[in-house]
């Protein structure tokens, strides 16, 4: 893996300040070098997730806290010194319960687990790689998972990276991973193009974004985002503006 890429970063080197916050809300995913796509420009950026994400869009009805770059499925951030501060209130988001295994007995909504579930599945699959370095790329056939209850919460905390050792082989999951761009990326703009003529051209992102001229701003890359957690955009997608220092993230579903 190159140096001017790093998967599963720690929070302390992706976000700026109030870690607490960020790390209640999002999932760091991986960490790219600006130096990939143009030598001269020496600047981290970096893909993360959200912990909420199971039905309908995040923050889709919370209307009243967006921002410019802060929408249904979009989250914008301010870049400071190659870190990321979230440009809304954190009000924009509306799941954030941990759950605490001696309190599984008590009632949660399925938003609430799943808030739970994805947080620890990217966990899970955060110490496979790091004893692999390489993305989980096994059978993950568990029904119990499956459960719509809290149990399936239980089931998923108790699991270690050695259970995931254990998995059976997939020629389709070793060949899905073997086909992406460094092992992470579904499209790295390595060329610069602008979003409509990539490979992934966000077709189905319900929004984009536009800066005040009413340009894009420039796509950087993206990725499957059910690498990284239970319940996942099918794309997460990075884009960049030098000029404003802001990075956008947004999910699109296919």
């Amino acid at each position: 893996m190159t140096d001017l890429i790093r998967i599963f970063p720690a929070y302390e080197d992706v976000f700026y300040d109030d870690i607490e916050n960020h790390k209640k809300y999002f999932l760091p995913i991986c960490s790219i070098n600006l130096k990939m796509i143009d030598p001269s420009e020496d600047q981290w950026l970096h893909i993360v997730s959200v912990k909420e994400i199971y039905e309908g869009c995040v923050g889709e009805n919370k209307s009243e806290y967006h921002t410019q770059f802060t929408k249904a499925d979009m989250f914008g951030f301010d870049v400071i010194d190659g870190k990321y501060k979230f440009d809304a209130d954190w009000n924009y988001f509306s799941a954030h319960t941990e759950i605490f295994p001696e309190d599984y007995g008590k009632n949660y909504s399925d938003a609430e687990i799943e808030y739970n579930m994805n947080d620890a599945m990217y966990q899970l699959k955060k110490e496979y790689y790091q004893k692999h370095n390489k993305l989980y790329d096994r059978d993950f056939n568990r029904p119990g998972l499956e459960v719509y209850d809290i149990r399936r919460l239980e089931r998923l905390r108790k699991l270690t990276f050695e259970d995931l050792e254990k998995d059976g082989y997939s020629e389709y999951a070793e060949k899905r991973l073997q086909n992406k761009i460094f092992g992470i990326f579904e499209e790295l703009n390595t060329n610069a193009l602008p979003l409509e003529e990539c490979n992934f051209g966000g077709e189905n992102l319900i929004e984009k974004p536009f800066k005040a001229d009413g340009t894009l701003m420039d796509y950087i890359a993206c990725l499957e985002g059910y690498d990284f957690q239970q319940n996942s955009a099918d794309q997460v997608f990075l884009f960049y503006d030098k000029e404003l220092k802001k990075a956008v993230i947004c999910l699109e579903y296919t």
